[in-house]
C-alpha cells in the first residue's frame, strides 16, 4: 500500500517533537539524533560539533490521532517559514468517541498555546470544524463528515 505522509522541517525539531509529544499527546514511533552510533565512523568534514548532534534531528517518526508524520532538523538549523502547512484530520461526526477525541486534541492545543484560527463549532459544511496555529507555525484542522 502507497501512502502519504507529512514531513514537516524546523530549525529546532526536536523542541517541536518534544512538544508534539507533551502538550498535543503524540507518540513518538522513532527518532534518530545526529550523535546516533551509526555515524561514528563519519569522515571528520562530514560531521557536526557535539553540541549541535546532540539536538539534531536527522529523522523521527511519530503518531498523532492515529496518523504518522515525519519530522527532522534542517541542516544548519536554518529557519523555515511553515506559513501555509496545514493538517486536516477528518472523522465522523455521528460517532461520539471520534468528536470526544477531536474536541479533546483541539481544547489541548489550545491550552498548550496554539492560536486558535476558527473556533471549534459547526459551520455550513461540517458539523464540528475547527482550526488553529501551533507556536511552530503549522495550522491543523479538525472536520467532521
Amino acid at each position: 500500500m502507497i501512502k502519504a505522509v507529512p514531513y514537516f522541517n524546523f530549525a529546532n525539531a526536536l523542541e517541536v517533537l518534544n512538544f508534539y509529544e507533551e502538550k498535543f499527546g503524540a507518540e513518538i514511533v522513532s527518532k534518530t539524533m545526529g550523535d546516533d552510533e551509526m555515524f561514528k565512523d563519519l569522515p571528520e568534514e562530514f560531521k557536526m560539533p557535539e553540541d549541535v548532534a546532540k539536538r539534531f534531528v536527522m529523522n523521527a517518526e511519530f503518531k498523532l490521532l492515529g496518523q504518522t508524520f515525519m519530522i527532522s532538523s534542517t541542516m544548519g538549523e536554518r529557519e523555515v517559514n511553515n506559513e501555509g502547512v496545514n493538517v486536516c484530520f477528518t472523522f465522523d461526526g455521528s460517532n461520539d468517541i471520534e468528536v470526544k477525541v477531536a474536541t479533546e486534541f483541539f481544547d489541548r492545543a489550545v491550552a498548550a498555546g496554539s492560536e486558535v484560527t476558527m473556533p471549534l463549532g459547526p459551520t455550513e459544511w461540517s458539523k464540528l470544524y475547527g482550526m488553529f496555529k501551533d507556536p511552530y507555525g503549522i495550522s491543523w484542522m479538525i472536520n467532521a463528515c
